[in-house]
């Protein structure tokens, strides 16, 4: 487990929650990718296929709600907490707690069809999929991605997913420097562009 994973704790979204629904739109605008599935992820979610989790500074942060307002002075129509809604994850029921809070980003975990993980060489059962992570990119550098990553994969790993193995889906560090693909992401402004890190 990673050493930032006391600092985030993850909500699931409720795709029958207009607010849920916008927010989620409105972090993938800030994304730079992908807002336009949002129809197909609520259909999706609500099928049990995917299941999408807010991260949410836990309690234990020392400097939590300064983070929150630097990450709203960022995106100011994110403003307005959300409540813990979703009464199922993966229609399996849940008490929603109803407790207010800021998300700062989000992560979907989802189980892919037998055929397609086989195709990967992966067993065709008991493979759950990371997809979509999202951090505020006013709170990168913090450990919160990390700290996110390490809380989707426990949860994972627990009812009603039950992974044995995990996979990430994302683009190859070899993918992201073909200049095609870094058009796509960062061309006209699209997105800022990384600051280059050693390994």
């Amino acid at each position: 487990m990673s050493r930032h994973a006391w600092k985030i704790e993850l909500i699931p979204w409720d795709p029958s929650s207009p607010g849920h629904v916008r927010r989620m739109y409105d972090q993938r605008v800030a994304c730079g990718w992908r807002a336009d599935e949002i129809p197909q992820w609520v259909d999706a979610a609500k099928k049990g296929e995917r299941i999408f989790y807010w991260a949410v500074f836990s309690d234990a942060v020392p400097d939590r709600e300064a983070l929150i307002k630097k990450h709203v002075e960022a995106y100011p129509n994110e403003a307005i907490a959300l409540e813990d809604t979703a009464a199922e994850i993966r229609l399996v029921p849940r008490q929603p707690t109803l407790a207010e809070f800021t998300p700062i980003g989000h992560v979907a975990v989802a189980i892919h069809k037998p055929e397609e993980d086989e195709r990967l060489g992966l067993p065709p059962t008991g493979t759950v999929w990371i997809h979509g992570l999202y951090i505020s990119r006013a709170l990168h550098g913090g450990g919160f991605g990390a700290g996110t990553m390490s809380k989707t994969e426990e949860i994972a790993t627990q009812s009603p997913m039950n992974a044995k193995i995990v996979a990430l889906d994302t683009l190859s560090r070899e993918s992201q420097t073909v200049p095609e693909t870094r058009e796509i992401l960062y061309g006209n402004g699209r997105l800022p562009e990384p600051k280059a890190r050693k390994m």
